[in-house]
Parts: C-alpha cells; sequence; structure tokens
C-alpha cells in the first residue's frame, strides 16, 4: 500500500481550522463595511450586498461546523474552535437583526452618532481578523488585538450611554424608543465581537 493511498483512506484529514475562522472574519469585515456605506453612505449596493453576505456567512458556519463534527483530530482545542464559529455566527445575526429593525422602522439613513458607532464595529471586526492571521506566528500581537477588540467594545459602550442621554435630553417618547432598539443592536453586536475575541485569546492560552 503506498503513501498516497495510506493518506486518502486511513490516516485522518488534516483541516485548517484557522484559516477558515480567518476567512469568516473577513467576511464579518466586509459586512460592517457594508454596514457603513449602507446607513451612514446611503449605498443601495452595500445595502443588497449585506443580505448577501449575511447568507455566505451561514454556509461558512454550516462547514466550518460540519468540518469540526467530522474531523478526527483537530489542531487547536475543538471546544475553542466550536466557541468561535458560534460567536462569529452572531455576530452576523446580531446585524440581520439590526438591519430587519431598521426596515420595520424604515430607517434607511442614519447620523453622524450612528457612523461613529458602526465605525467602532469596523475596527472590533479588523482587528479579530488580524488576530486569526498571527495566531500561529505571533501570538503576542494576537493578545493585543483580541484586548484591542475588549477595549473598543467600552469605549462603544461609553459612546452608547451618551447617545441614549443626547436622545432622551432632545426628544419625543417615540424617537427615543426607536433608537434605543437600533443602539442597542449595536451594542449587542459590539458585544460579540469581545466574546469572540475572548475566544480567539483562549485558543492561544492553550497553544502556548
Amino acid at each position: 500500500m503506498n503513501l498516497s493511498i495510506i493518506k486518502k483512506y486511513i490516516m485522518p484529514k488534516e483541516v485548517d481550522f484557522l484559516s477558515a475562522l480567518n476567512q469568516h472574519a473577513m467576511v464579518i469585515t466586509k459586512i460592517t463595511d457594508d454596514l457603513h456605506k449602507c446607513f451612514i453612505e446611503a449605498s443601495q449596493e452595500s445595502c443588497e450586498a449585506i443580505l448577501q453576505d449575511i447568507h455566505k456567512s451561514q454556509e461558512m458556519r454550516e462547514k466550518n461546523m460540519n468540518e469540526l463534527l467530522s474531523s478526527f483530530i483537530t489542531p487547536l482545542d475543538r471546544e475553542s474552535i466550536y466557541r468561535v464559529i458560534t460567536q462569529l455566527d452572531w455576530i452576523a445575526v446580531s446585524i440581520t437583526h439590526f438591519v430587519v429593525e431598521a426596515k420595520a422602522y424604515d430607517i434607511h439613513l442614519l447620523d453622524a452618532n450612528y457612523a461613529v458607532l458602526i465605525e467602532k464595529l469596523q475596527l472590533q471586526s479588523k482587528l479579530l481578523t488580524a488576530g486569526f492571521k498571527t495566531v500561529k506566528a505571533d501570538a503576542e500581537k494576537t493578545a493585543e488585538n483580541a484586548q484591542r477588540v475588549r477595549d473598543t467594545y467600552n469605549e462603544l459602550v461609553a459612546l452608547y450611554a451618551q447617545t441614549m442621554a443626547q436622545l432622551v435630553k432632545e426628544n419625543n417618547l417615540k424617537e427615543v424608543l426607536i433608537h434605543k432598539e437600533l443602539l442597542s443592536q449595536l451594542k449587542e453586536i459590539g458585544k460579540r465581537m469581545q466574546m469572540c475575541a475572548n475566544s480567539l485569546e483562549d485558543i492561544i492560552m492553550k497553544m502556548n
């Protein structure tokens, strides 16, 4: 029996989960970029791209989960991989919820306060993607990026509180309730990013 037959039929298949998770994170980054273009820059093309990429994210979640379930041996801690897969999926789900709520309230364009909050989400997503790229080559850099994701979430929560306080002072109850729902969804997306960063850090802790 030659080596190629042994590899094909006997040896367990190797799956590059880090690359798969990095690709999923890149899709999330594209969705957050399109979220900004859609609601801040009024790009209809980006609004349509969000829905297409959320579907792509769901497909990647299914593919990665199936790979994990069918892998006999994983190069990383199996539970950590599972957590990252589900948390990346939750980010996409939370963005879907934001878009659904904005449509329900017939809101297509948002102001500068929202722009700053969405830019925080874009930064978190870019830091996560960069973190996945350097897991093996530079664990210290990955840990630094994970911490910056958490710091950015704290900044986002502070901006959320300031924006809500301003809305309460300047608007009627109806406007406050509508924007509270939308702002809460943005905060939820940031929270999911932070949880994903925690799992990313968990991976590098178990690798070293």
